[in-house]
This record gives structure tokens, C-alpha cells and sequence, in this order.
């Protein structure tokens, strides 16, 4: 939207980027002083959709499915683009998907399914990294995610934030799911 509130114009931006020959826009409303502050100011989108030809994806403040089904409806856009909202919530794309097309929106998985799919993305994570032990290391944001909201999931965060191998990992997860208090690797 802007570098900051003086320079705030986002129809300016987005008709400047359509005359250069962009084929799309996807259009975050919060300037870049904003950071993470703030709500994503919604209003902008709708702006930036009536004023230009070409698709404009939205993006802020989309941390359910009715999220997703309200911003196109407020806004218009063509398209959502989920971002921070899916840190540690990946079935939100299909939740999304759900109420996008009138569909019932899925619940949330179970502790024991969510541990599931934090492990399966800890692996992809490492497969697609060079260095196994630094993926995990990097991981560790990842873990703090799918542990917030637990039950005593900040003691689990502690241990698994000290976890310098998926093998530690698994070992935490597995004894949280068993109720034995889990320890860092010494």
C-alpha cells in the first residue's frame, strides 16, 4: 500500500503496475512501516479491484476459512493469498477452500493429527534442505506454531526450541502424546 501513511496510494501503485504490463497484483494493505501492526485495511483491496482490468489477489488478516469467503466478498478480488495466518495451521487452505465454495468448513485436526502433519513438514523441510541439522534448527519456528493453544504447550515449545534433530523432535511429540513430561536432549 505504501512505504508509509504519507505515501500510501494503492490504486496509484496498482494502476502504475498494470500500465508496466503486470498480468496480476496481489495487494497486502498495510504499508511497509506497518510491519505486522495494524489490520490489513480491506477498503484498499476493494479500491485496487474497481480501479483496475487485471486480477487482484488480496492478502491480510486471513486466519480462517470465513476469513477468506468475507475478504472476497468485501473486497471483490480475484483471488485469496494466505500468508501468516497458515503458520502452524496448514489445514486452513482447505478450510479456505471449504467456505470459498459454500461448502462446510472443516474443523480443526485432533492434537495426535496435528502432530502428524508438524512431523510430515519437519521432513519435507529436511529433505529440501542442504543441511539436515540446520533445517531442523530453522524448524524450530514451525514447532512453537503447532504447539500454540496446547495444553502445557509451553513447556513443550521450551524442549522442542532446544531440538537439534528430527529424532528429538519426535521423541518430545511422543512423549507429550503419552502425558510424560518431555525433556531437551542434554
Amino acid at each position: 500500500s505504501g512505504f508509509n501513511e504519507q505515501s500510501r496510494d494503492p490504486v496509484r501503485i496498482g494502476l502504475r503496475c498494470q500500465d508496466a504490463g503486470a498480468k496480476a497484483l496481489c495487494i497486502h494493505p498495510r504499508t511497509r512501516a506497518d510491519m505486522y501492526s495494524g489490520k490489513a485495511r480491506w477498503d484498499e483491496i476493494r479500491a485496487v479491484t474497481a480501479a483496475l482490468e487485471i486480477p487482484v489477489i488480496g492478502n491480510g488478516d486471513i486466519r480462517t476459512g470465513e476469513d477468506a469467503r468475507r475478504m472476497r466478498e468485501e473486497t471483490g478480488c480475484a483471488g485469496i493469498m494466505i500468508a501468516r495466518g497458515s503458520h502452524g495451521d496448514p489445514w486452513l487452505f482447505a478450510q479456505a477452500r471449504a467456505a470459498l465454495d459454500g461448502d462446510p468448513i472443516p474443523g480443526d485436526p485432533g492434537v495426535q493429527e496435528r502432530f502428524e502433519i508438524c512431523l510430515e513438514h519437519a521432513r519435507n523441510a529436511i529433505a529440501f534442505e542442504r543441511n539436515p541439522d540446520r533445517a531442523i534448527i530453522d524448524f524450530r519456528k514451525h514447532l512453537g506454531w503447532y504447539t500454540k493453544g496446547l495444553p502445557d504447550g509451553r513447556q513443550l515449545r521450551t524442549e522442542l526450541f532446544q531440538a537439534s534433530k528430527l529424532e528429538d523432535v519426535e521423541r518430545m511429540i511422543e512423549g507429550y502424546m503419552a502425558g510424560r513430561r518431555v525433556e531437551a536432549p542434554a
